[in-house]
């Protein structure tokens, strides 16, 4: 048998990006792009262009999923310690 060579595929940011847009969408989240929310408008939700979750919003996300009981608080504690957030 042949040896196969294998080539690394190479992709940019903005093609990983976007395909993780892609796939946010479908799981019906609703995507905001960053000219949106950048620390400079008035409708500013990130402090500083370090900040890549907005962290108000996925507070926001969780709140009637433990109420409902989907999650579990321990379960959105682990995740937003491990997030950092």
């Amino acid at each position: 048998m042949e040896d196969l060579k294998v080539v690394p595929m190479q992709f940019t940011e903005f093609e990983v990006e976007s395909a993780a847009l892609a796939w946010l969408e479908d799981l019906s989240w609703a995507v905001k792009h960053s000219s949106e929310s950048t620390p400079d408008t008035p409708v500013a939700e990130l402090a500083d262009y370090s900040e890549v979750v907005l962290a108000q919003r996925l507070r926001e996300a969780l709140l009637p999923k433990l109420i409902r009981g989907e999650i579990r608080v321990k379960e959105a504690e682990r995740f937003l310690k491990e997030k950092r957030l």
